[in-house]
């Protein structure tokens, strides 16, 4: 496991238990009581990870998998949002200390 440089920016990734759980969410609500289940996975998932899969802005082609509590650790210290974090782009700004 490896740790994040407090210097760099990272962003996170979009794993492919994202994408199943994303169309697990859509295709449950076409069922009868799939829209709670649906809003119980919503609800659920961003809390049962142990690790985020994430990368350095600037190097896009290595991937860094990291505890999820430093990852919560690094966005709050960064002003990420939950959805800005998925943002690759040189937008995502640190704040100066």
């Amino acid at each position: 496991m490896q740790t994040l440089d407090q210097s760099k920016s990272y962003y996170r990734r979009i794993t492919v238990l994202d994408i199943v759980t994303m169309l697990m969410i859509i295709g449950l609500m076409f069922f009868a009581n799939g829209f709670l289940m649906s809003l119980l996975l919503i609800v659920v998932y961003p809390f049962s990870h142990s690790k985020v899969l994430v990368s350095d802005i600037g190097d896009k082609d290595t991937k860094i998998w990291v505890r999820k509590i430093d990852w919560d650790h690094y966005c709050k210290g960064h002003g990420i949002g939950r959805l800005m974090q998925y943002k690759s782009q040189s937008t995502v700004h640190m704040k100066q200390a």
